[in-house]
């Protein structure tokens, strides 16, 4: 057999990723996605907020104008959310606010978060008071002389308005944004 050579081929080594490489990768991208999602939640919870103190200026300014008109406040009344006493947008007596106010406030808003709790139970639904009723004293006033619009901001820290001359026993909820006038 002469005449044959043998030929030998030397592959070429192919380099891939190793597993080490690959974990690297992934760990990094991980990292990048969960900074972005952090960053997104704060910037909703922002624009949630936002549109609360917004929500809240409108309702305010539609009760202060049903006052001028009517010498009181509108009656809260029909929460299954918290008590009777109460309306709140976590359940049907929102609507019974809406009602009241719908000369000065073509829609009632609703919060942007739409859950269906109260702010008692950890919510972030708007909550509204007119009282005192039922015998309850709050610095004298009358029925309807005064109320409290209570919510819950997501991104911030909560505010607490008083309004009116009243210092002691200002009817003040916890945990949430309180929004209070006394007549």
């Amino acid at each position: 057999m002469a005449g044959h050579h043998k030929t030998y081929t030397f592959l070429k080594k192919q380099r891939g990723f190793t597993i080490v490489e690959l974990l690297i990768v992934i760990v990094v991208i991980a990292i990048l996605a969960a900074i972005v999602i952090v960053a997104y939640n704060g910037i909703q919870q922002r624009a949630r907020d936002s549109s609360r103190l917004q929500a809240v200026d409108a309702i305010t300014k539609s009760l202060e104008l049903y006052y001028l008109d009517n010498g009181k406040y509108p009656t809260s009344s029909g929460s299954t959310q918290i008590n009777a006493g109460w309306s709140t947008s976590a359940d049907s007596s929102w609507a019974n606010l809406a009602a009241q106010l719908k000369p000065y406030m073509s829609t009632l808003p609703i919060d942007p978060a739409n859950n269906s709790v109260s702010f008692l139970a950890g919510g972030t639904n708007y909550s509204y008071y007119s009282g005192p009723n039922s015998g309850t004293n709050w610095c004298g006033t009358t029925n309807n002389q005064m109320y409290i619009l209570t919510y819950r901001l997501e991104g911030s820290s909560q505010k607490d308005t008083l309004q009116g001359d009243c210092t002691t026993n200002p009817l003040y909820y916890g945990g949430v944004s309180n929004y209070r006038v006394r007549k």
